[in-house]
């Protein structure tokens, strides 16, 4: 089958993927946005302007199958382009792509980032406060915006998470004659600005998400331990976060590139829950489910990379169910506290192997007029793995 259809991105200024056949804007319907239909000079009764409906667009240009059809696109149609839409509704063999420097290329190459240390995230269609999702203490990134008001919207996230001294830089029309890099913090940034911007920041905050900015009960792991636990839970992909508390552990995971369901019993906790998720920006990437582990775990679809039982570590049933929806190379960790979930571990380390890690941490308090170091209630930490 020859491909109907070509996919040609193209630069601002008007210049095309340097890949593009000579015959791409010879098809009888070029679609695109209007300013890339003018910048590239495609013919009057060739041109096929994007509806507003992103959607309306789609089904023009599926429709017209088998006839020679071109759609135009910025930068690289297949990084978060029309063309990796498209992909989902045609064969391989029914279309062309022909790249060029994606709108990120141009950013990275504006502020001399390197691309490979750089997390690039669309908020095109999205909302401000996904950007949440993608913050960490020294972390560049870059995304794509709505319009004009989007980067002053972001800061203002920004601000509010705790990255207000962050330094941001709002890059506008890149590669076109009204380019412009404005740089600030997140704090002094100043709008609106050109429609067709990226928002850069790197991110400077005084730490990683800790218990303090959660909402919580009592019931939350604590900052060391959380990152002792992320550690040995080996993120990304799923994880089951049994018996969630304040969602933490959940949280540091999606932060790191996974997606969770969280099962919580007790109403409240799961209220903070999702409180906790909506101000860290983990929402979309989290399922939170209410009510008994031991009946909910057995209606969960599909098998977790990694379960993380904090409470209910002494419940032999719960701890039956959980290992045995793990596929091999599946990780399980529980953190006790009590004797009774020690005596649990212990038994379940003779039993099954794995690995044991005592976790005994100790803080500056003040006693008198001096400084001690008090000792915090020590957890027993299992780690095992399905074979």
């Amino acid at each position: 089958m020859k491909p109907w259809l070509s996919i040609v991105g193209v630069l601002p200024s008007g210049a095309m993927a340097p890949t593009a056949p000579p015959n791409a804007l010879t098809a009888s319907a070029v679609f695109g946005a209007p300013r890339l239909l003018e910048a590239v000079g495609v013919p009057t009764d060739a041109r096929q302007p994007w509806p507003r409906r992103f959607r309306d667009g789609l089904n023009a240009v599926l429709a017209r199958a088998p006839e020679r059809t071109t759609v135009l696109a910025s930068g690289d149609p297949m990084h978060f382009g029309v063309g990796a839409t498209l992909a989902k509704h045609l064969p391989r063999e029914a279309f062309s792509v022909y790249p060029a420097p994606s709108t990120f290329s141009l950013a990275a190459a504006a502020l001399r980032w390197p691309l490979a240390d750089t997390t690039c995230v669309s908020l095109h269609t999205g909302l401000s406060v996904d950007i949440l999702a993608h913050l960490a203490p020294g972390r560049r990134i870059i995304a794509l915006t709505r319009d004009g008001d989007a980067p002053a919207a972001i800061a203002a996230t920004l601000i509010k998470a705790g990255y207000g001294a962050s330094p941001v830089s709002v890059l506008e029309a890149l590669g076109g004659p009204e380019e412009r890099v404005v740089e600030a913090t997140a704090e002094t940034l100043v709008g609106p600005f050109h429609p067709l911007n990226l928002f850069a920041v790197t991110c400077v905050r005084p730490g990683p998400v800790a218990a303090a900015d959660l909402h919580h009960d009592g019931c939350v792991t604590r900052d060391e331990v959380r990152a002792l636990t992320i550690a040995a839970l080996s993120p990304p992909g799923h994880l089951w976060d049994v018996g969630a508390g304040s969602g933490a552990v959940a949280i540091d995971w999606i932060r790191a590139g996974g997606t969770a369901t969280l099962i919580e019993e007790k109403a409240d906790r799961v209220a903070a829950i999702r409180d906790n998720l909506a101000a860290t920006g983990t929402t979309a990437r989290a399922r939170v489910e209410e009510g008994d582990a031991n009946l909910i775990v057995p209606t969960l679809e599909g098998l977790p990379d990694a379960i993380f039982l904090g409470g209910a570590v002494s419940d032999d049933l719960l701890f039956g169910a959980l290992k045995s929806r793990l596929a091999a190379g599946g990780r399980l960790v529980t953190n006790a506290v009590t004797l009774e979930a020690e005596a649990s571990t212990i038994t379940r380390h003779t039993a099954h192997g794995g690995r044991l890690t005592r976790i005994a941490l100790e803080f500056a308090d003040a006693i008198g007029g001096f400084t001690i170091m008090r000792p915090a209630q020590p957890v027993l930490q299992w780690r095992w793995v399905a074979s």
